[in-house]
């Protein structure tokens, strides 16, 4: 996912009309992918990044790097996650036996780290964005000159396992158009460039790929506080759900892939239908509403004013909060999200 404007508005526009590589030596010592050794490749977007984002002055697209991101981390310090502690990339790696997601691509300089790495940057979609982030295609560009340069090796491809979090920035092409056919046919380009970029970590020896549908956008805080986070948005909804059945009929198909389905799993906790036997909902007592809050509805999480004062409040308790900011979950939320797919994908990965 991305920052606020290159994710959410992307989408919540598409919900309320529609529905420099080089050749890199191989380490001396990699370690074994067999028995249970496994190497995770991460692309996508905020959602996954763990720091790939270049720290730059304080603003709505590097606000990662800034207080009070990171708060709830060991040391108190930011990472460059969207999020006050861990992102859904780093609870993958955990279901792998890591304390948390791969090195990034932007911080190795002449290695592959034997766990993986993580390519996912905030701010990215399948087509190039203003926020400037790199494209998937060209993510996974850096995977395939990696294992064609021999820094991934065969071995390390063998028990690999690819995440691919795309969340819905490149919608943001749709903020001016009322077509309704040619919003569907742009979801139907998004969800065949993300299947296309599929195809090709495949084709460069990544063994399963792990694929995420979209969330349901429209009750994300920023959505929702024109409403005093009191409901969401069904139209914001029928967009998630346009984009996941494309997304799946091109991929369900392909026994080497997994749909995740963050859809569910989000909705479980922030909008369960009546009735629901999902206890997890319980644990938050604000679902819509965000722990850190700008001041301004246009504002960001970390925004300072001309006089260096803050421009938004952060609670005192994040996890009883399932978002942390207007788009991204906490720490907390991330969990009880990926503690109900755990299960499936253990058994498609093969994990006990």
């Amino acid at each position: 996912m991305a920052p606020k404007l290159s994710l959410l508005l992307p989408v919540a526009c598409l919900i309320l009309f529609v529905v420099h590589v080089e050749a890199r030596p191989a380490p001396d010592a990699f370690g074994d992918s067999d028995n249970g050794f496994y190497s995770l490749f991460v692309f996508g977007d905020s959602f996954a990044d763990t720091g790939n984002l270049p720290k730059r002055h304080l603003s709505e697209q590097s606000r990662e790097w800034y207080y009070p991101y990171g708060r709830d981390r060991g040391n108190n310090r930011p990472t460059g996650r969207f999020s006050n502690a861990m992102v859904q990339s780093d609870l993958i790696a955990q279901m792998l036996g890591r304390h948390e997601a791969p090195p990034t691509y932007r911080r190795v300089d002449n290695y592959v780290h034997p766990h993986g790495m993580n390519f996912a940057a905030g701010g990215s979609g399948v087509f190039k964005l203003p926020s400037g982030a790199p494209t998937l295609d060209k993510q996974v560009d850096h995977f395939r000159d990696l294992v064609q340069d021999g820094t991934i090796t065969r071995r390390n491809l063998r028990n690999s396992i690819a995440l691919v979090a795309v969340s819905g920035n490149d919608y943001s092409r749709l903020a001016n158009v009322t077509d309704i056919g040619k919003m569907i046919k742009f979801v139907d380009e998004v969800t065949s460039e993300i299947a296309k970029q599929v195809h090709r970590l495949r084709n460069n020896g990544a063994s399963k790929i792990l694929v995420n549908n979209l969330h349901p956008v429209g009750c994300t805080p920023w959505v929702t506080r024109p409403g005093n986070y009191s409901g969401c948005s069904s139209t914001g909804n029928m967009g998630a759900d346009l984009h996941g059945s494309n997304l799946e009929q091109k991929l369900s198909h392909l026994d080497y892939v997994f749909h995740v389905d963050l859809k569910t799993a989000f909705s479980n906790i922030v909008n369960p239908d009546q009735g629901s036997k999902h206890d997890v909902s319980k644990q938050f007592k604000h679902k819509m509403q965000p722990c850190c809050e700008s001041f301004d509805p246009n504002g960001y999480c970390g925004q300072k004013g001309d006089d260096g004062k803050d421009m938004f409040s952060v609670c005192s308790n994040p996890d009883k909060y399932f978002y942390w900011d207007d788009v991204h979950p906490t720490e907390a939320g991330w969990k009880a999200v990926m503690q109900q797919l755990e299960d499936p994908i253990k058994k498609f990965l093969g994990i006990n």
